[in-house]
């Protein structure tokens, strides 16, 4: 096997600009105050990292952690943003991006956040030469390992970037060029080394352009096995480093359906079927945005994290409370935690960068603080238990845990057949939920 130089060998330590200070200066630590007001916008009123939630540490149930991506590059739409950010000179100099990402550690710092996410190209430009992306990559680990020191934050994950590079245009891994899928092989094989290196607790992928286009040109039977097989010696390689690193996958799901049809992985359902059928659900799982689809991977017991973008309605306390409320409920926090890939208008300045954490930070807090409320009184639980009554003894509790065939279910309905169907209740309980929410202040 391969070895790698560890960080804080012979290579001399990296020197910042004599006057290199805290790009957030003027900005204080963000603070617990539950006693803020509404205009007292760089404190937390529900974030208290330490305090006990349903048996385990907010910090924990939550497990923040902040995107580079984001933080470097706006928006996907607006991917640079018009004010003038100190620390960003928009080259791809070594040096510059070294000042992006010690300006984004201050940031997580500020925010008392202890993970960060990223894809490999928001740490360096990913050049066509191998030896100079391996002289590269030795001198930004290091760089990043002496942060992650000094600033007590830790990478949760790291993703291949498989889609920016021309040579990705028709896909990366399903590419009809063998050749473009031995590049993207080795990308993906740097980056697992480098998420080792720096002792990240997973790895992610992100199939960005895999799937047709015409399919009249296109051998779909060949390129899923293209993609089976890049992700099982992933898998295998990251077995022969002696990792302990959990593999994400992220699908398509907060795009338009017409935009992603014709993607291989375009929801959580079609990911976890590919998973199924392949035999990789056993080495991966699965990251989504908040709503169906994490319900859906959270059932499966496949929620590997969730991916909070400005797409989510974070005014919509409701479905901000059944995020964290479907976590409780497994009573496991995903291995990928909550991402917040939070996206600020162009014209956005650094205090107010700081203020829309605080925003998404803050509410989700508050989410968990009503979810918990809610688990703990147990009204719901015992709702969804009457409502499903039947099932819990005679006949039905036989559909559930042993062979039932279809004469026997013709039978029982002959004997049942004056059946009136229970209300849910609907209304209600829909209200009930809404008083928690407005009383989330008395928690």
């Amino acid at each position: 096997m391969t070895t790698y130089s560890q960080p804080g060998g012979k290579r001399q330590k990296v020197k910042e600009r004599a006057d290199a200070g805290d790009y957030f200066h003027g900005i204080e630590k963000i603070e617990y105050n539950n006693a803020a007001s509404a205009t007292d916008t760089l404190n937390y009123r529900y974030y208290n990292a330490t305090e006990r939630v349903h048996a385990k540490t907010m910090e924990d149930w939550l497990k923040y952690s902040l995107s580079l991506t984001e933080f470097r590059n706006a928006s996907a739409e607006y991917p640079k943003i018009s004010n003038h950010r100190p620390w960003d000179d928009n080259s791809h100099s070594i040096d510059n991006y070294k000042r992006c990402i010690r300006a984004f550690f201050d940031l997580c710092a500020k925010l008392g956040i202890k993970y960060w996410t990223a894809l490999d190209s928001d740490l360096l430009q990913i050049a066509d030469s191998w030896d100079e992306n391996k002289t590269n990559w030795d001198d930004i680990v290091e760089y990043v390992h002496e942060l992650s020191q000094r600033y007590h934050v830790k990478l949760l994950w790291l993703a291949p970037d498989l889609q920016m590079h021309p040579r990705y245009t028709t896909g990366a891994i399903t590419n009809n060029d063998a050749n473009v899928f031995a590049q993207s092989a080795s990308q993906i094989k740097k980056c697992l080394e480098v998420t080792h290196r720096l002792n990240g607790e997973c790895f992610m992928i992100w199939p960005h352009r895999e799937g047709y286009d015409a399919i009249f040109q296109s051998d779909v039977a060949r390129e899923l096995k293209l993609f089976v097989k890049l992700l099982k010696i992933t898998a295998e390689y990251k077995d022969r480093l002696n990792s302990k690193i959990q593999l994400l996958i992220m699908p398509y799901c907060e795009r338009k359906l017409k935009e992603i049809i014709n993607y291989y992985m375009w929801d959580i359902t079609s990911c976890l079927y590919f998973l199924k059928n392949y035999g990789l659900d056993r080495q991966y799982k699965v990251c989504s945005p908040p709503g169906h689809h994490m319900y859906m991977a959270n059932v499966y017991n496949m929620l590997g994290g969730v991916s909070v973008s400005n797409q989510f309605d974070m005014s919509n306390n409701k479905n901000v409370t059944l995020m964290m409320k479907s976590i409780i409920d497994q009573n496991c926090i995903p291995p990928g935690g909550i991402n917040l890939k939070v996206s600020v208008p162009r014209d956005t300045e650094l205090r107010d960068l700081v203020v829309c954490y605080v925003k998404y930070i803050d509410t989700i807090a508050k989410g968990l603080r009503i979810a918990a409320n809610i688990v703990a009184e147990q009204i719901f639980s015992k709702h969804v238990q009457q409502r499903y009554i039947t099932y819990y003894s005679g006949f039905g509790s036989r559909v559930i845990s042993s062979d039932v065939t279809m004469e026997e279910c013709e039978e029982y309905y002959k004997k049942n057949q004056l059946h009136e169907a229970a209300s849910t209740k609907r209304e209600h309980f829909d209200f009930v939920f809404q008083r928690y929410l407005d009383t989330c202040d008395h928690i």
